[in-house]
């Protein structure tokens, strides 16, 4: 009898046992179970980087490093100046020249000379000398990537004196042998050229044929 009761008394105690290494824990209510700090962090993480990066096509503003990153070039345009009023458009020439200084950023002189009848039906000549700065795209959208906008300021020189102007512009340059190739590229550019006298605002549209170092 003894012996049974031992018997008995071992099952219980071993099913009891085991019965409770196979029950699932459980936390009280106030409690918060742990969490896994990398998972927990990584939606941040990713809602961080979303909010540093602006995207491809706007790049980031970072320094140069090397020749091609500076983005030397020289430059010539040829085009059509439209002048308000009454007075017909005629040709315009003009070269420039120009770098990047801090990515995205381009800075350029732009010298231009184009003729325009007055109101005595004579021809005179118009020559700016423009200072410009340039905001560059990137990214890998088709021609935006190569695409710029900016501001240009500087001397409008006429035969009777001198006087300031101010163009907004925006334009583009396509590289001629494709991707891997930058070293000519064909574009085109237009802007709208304010002065500070009576003559006339004018819109000058124009191709671009570069050559970068």
């Amino acid at each position: 009898m003894l012996k049974l009761c031992s018997l008995i008394l071992l099952l219980t105690t071993s099913t009891y046992s085991l019965a409770r290494s196979n029950k699932p824990i459980t936390y009280p209510h106030h409690f918060v179970q742990p969490k896994n700090h990398a998972t927990m962090d990584k939606p941040k993480a990713e809602e961080a980087k979303v909010e540093e990066d602006p995207g491809p096509t706007l790049p980031l503003i970072k320094e140069v490093h090397n020749a091609e990153e500076r983005r030397i070039h020289l430059g010539v345009n040829m085009g059509i100046n439209s002048p308000e009023g009454t007075r017909g458009a005629t040709p315009e020439f003009g070269i420039d020249v120009g770098f990047q200084p801090l990515i995205p950023f381009g800075l350029s002189f732009e010298l231009s000379t184009s003729r325009f009848d007055s109101s005595h039906d004579e021809m005179h000549r118009r020559v700016t000398a423009l200072v410009r700065g340039t905001y560059n795209f990137g990214g890998d959208t088709p021609v935006i990537k190569y695409s710029y906008f900016g501001l240009a300021t500087g001397a409008v020189m006429l035969h009777d004196g001198a006087e300031m102007g101010l163009a907004p512009l925006f334009g583009f340059d396509v590289p001629l042998y494709g991707e891997a190739d930058h070293s000519c590229s064909l574009g085109f550019m237009a802007k709208y050229l304010f002065v500070t006298s009576k003559d006339p605002d004018s819109l000058m549209t124009s191709a671009a044929l570069k050559y970068w170092f």
